[in-house]
């Protein structure tokens, strides 16, 4: 049986110009927005150009009919460049692209809504630029507007939406285009914990259907729940194929190589080392359900007072989770012998939801600069929900920042 994807040495090139950016075999409508902005700099695809790169090189990989395949990466990595080649958005610069069925692309969420229309008259007008009959959206209609949530504003016009609301109509109506093969592109990373929680089920639906997916997303643990195979690319390059697990412990190894490049060497305090530890070894991808170790270890090249050290703990929005520092339930630790140390906090598990955490390491004298100015010490990492939580599924749309390992007491 012939895939219902093929991808044959396929390359993209993009030129870096005087105040514009094109692509080596843009599509009709990049090269005439281009010619229009800058008619006189316009020449054979090239806006002013004075160097190029390429977003993609040389990439090759089949998805079997009814496969649910993740790409992974880096951010530059060139997936999304990828995705818009399969959804036929761009053309490559060199190689072909294969695609034997129809292909619906949830890539930016919402694009071709009108803002004075009503809810009502955009699921018609969306459907039909996905390419959707007017019978197809009559047949989905109630099943789209249940999955949206939006019944009693079907009729007021979209400008006065909320965000979320917006959101979860533009996807329904996406996520119900009946198509064999379907891109999604970080579809998980906006909305509430309800909308996520709805748009993972429905693309776990459409699977389960036998239609072949393409999945993109930072989220490693949607891309483990959702996909058998993965592809990981790095530079524009394939770096890895194979089944998901295995490419994505590959991107594991690839992120720890990629932080900090120890020892770093301050004025008043030498870094060694910052290590995330669980189950034995240095990791980024962390099980929720287990504690997990901070090793911070150092050299201090003289005696020092009133230090204050420890870590913070950020999640993908910046908020600060957790502070912790060696001196927090024991003040005669902010007085350190010179020398070398090891610092180990354990992190307990149960604690952290599901999701995507940056450990940044601190260091001050207190009333003093910081020791640590000019040089950011910092690990990122990947937390999995804990196995035997109840998040609640669908009705319980608001989830907290931290999980209480606490059982009530019911009488």
């Amino acid at each position: 049986m012939l895939p219902a994807i093929s991808v044959r040495n396929v390359s993209k090139q993009y030129f870096i110009g005087t105040g514009a950016y094109t692509a080596a075999g843009s599509r009709l409508t990049e090269t005439i927005t281009n010619t229009i902005r800058h008619p006189i700099l316009t020449v054979k695809g090239m806006v002013g150009a004075k160097e190029s790169f390429w977003a993609l090189r040389d990439i090759s990989f089949d998805v079997r009919e009814g496969e649910s395949m993740g790409i992974i990466g880096r951010n530059g990595a060139g997936k999304s460049t990828m995705l818009k080649i399969l959804s036929q958005i761009t053309y490559p610069t060199q190689g072909d692209v294969v695609l034997r069925g129809r292909v619906g692309s949830l890539l930016e969420v919402g694009t071709g809504f009108h803002p004075e229309l009503t809810g009502r008259e955009n699921v018609f007008l969306n459907g039909a630029i996905l390419g959707m009959t007017r019978k197809e959206i009559r047949g989905k209609f109630d099943e789209i507007v249940r999955f949206a949530e939006v019944e009693k504003f079907l009729d007021t016009p979209v400008k006065r939406y909320s965000s979320g609301m917006y959101l979860r109509l533009a996807f329904a109506v996406a996520a119900h285009l009946e198509s064999e093969i379907l891109i999604a592109d970080e579809v998980l990373a906006v909305g509430d914990q309800q909308f996520q929680a709805k748009c993972l089920g429905k693309m776990k639906e459409v699977y389960r259907q036998g239609r072949t997916v393409i999945f993109v997303s930072h989220n490693m643990h949607a891309v483990r729940s959702l996909c058998e195979s993965a592809v990981l690319l790095k530079n524009g390059h394939i770096a890895a194929t194979g089944s998901a697990n295995e490419v994505i412990d590959e991107y594991a190894r690839s992120l720890e190589s990629a932080n900090v490049e120890f020892p770093v060497e301050a004025s008043e305090i030498t870094v060694e080392a910052l290590d995330i530890l669980q189950n034995g070894r240095d990791t980024n991808l962390i099980d929720g359900t287990r504690p997990f170790d901070i090793v911070i270890r150092f050299r201090l090249p003289r005696d020092m007072e009133k230090l204050r050290m420890g870590v913070y703990v950020n999640n993908a929005l910046g908020d600060e989770i957790v502070r912790s520092f060696f001196s927090d339930w024991d003040v005669s630790k902010e007085d350190m012998k010179a020398g070398s140390h090891v610092a180990r906090l354990s992190f307990p598990g149960k604690l952290l939801v599901n999701g995507a955490y940056t450990i940044t390491m601190g260091a001050k004298r207190q009333g003093s600069i910081d020791l640590l100015a000019g040089h950011r010490i910092e690990r990122s990492v990947n937390v999995a929900a804990p196995i035997d939580f109840n998040s609640g599924g669908l009705v319980d749309p608001y989830q907290a920042a931290v999980i209480l390992d606490r059982e009530w007491e019911l009488d």
